[in-house]
């Protein structure tokens, strides 16, 4: 269940990380708001669904959930910080927003690595195999600095 929340989230990011690139090249904020607000309720969406489920009765299955749910919280600060970027109206702001994005970005190649670990850990605990998939990464390049 929780690979696939990743993957239909990696399609979105993949659907929608070249338009963000796109509007925050071209300081579109209104549309870096819009898409970014998108993408924080879909995840929102997959941080509730997987929290209602009990743990499986597995080994590893609350140290996984943990992973994922961190993960996913992870991804929708980013898009939070996303959208309160493109939703500022003053210089000010967007200054205040762009310090947060680079707060926030750097710890994504480390979110993915503990996820993937804890994944790797489940799977091997309870005699699944992994098969290795293309990841897709959020937009992390520096915002404008317009």
């Amino acid at each position: 269940m929780i690979v696939k929340k990743q993957k239909s989230l990696a399609v979105s990011i993949d659907q929608n990380e070249p338009k963000l690139r796109d509007y925050f090249a071209n300081y579109d904020y209104d549309s870096i708001a819009s898409v970014s607000s998108r993408m924080e309720a879909e995840i929102d969406s997959i941080i509730k669904d997987i929290t209602s489920r009990p743990v499986p009765k597995v080994k590893q299955g609350e140290n996984f959930k943990k992973a994922a749910l961190n993960y996913f919280d992870y991804m929708k600060t980013l898009y939070t910080a996303y959208k309160n970027y493109g939703s500022q109206t003053t210089p000010e702001g967007r200054i205040v927003g762009r310090e947060v994005i680079a707060r926030v970005t750097p710890e994504e190649d480390l979110m993915i690595a503990q996820l993937k670990e804890a994944q790797r850990i489940f799977a091997k605990d309870n005699g699944f195999k992994i098969r290795s998939v293309k990841e897709s990464r959020s937009y992390t390049a520096s915002a404008p600095s317009k």
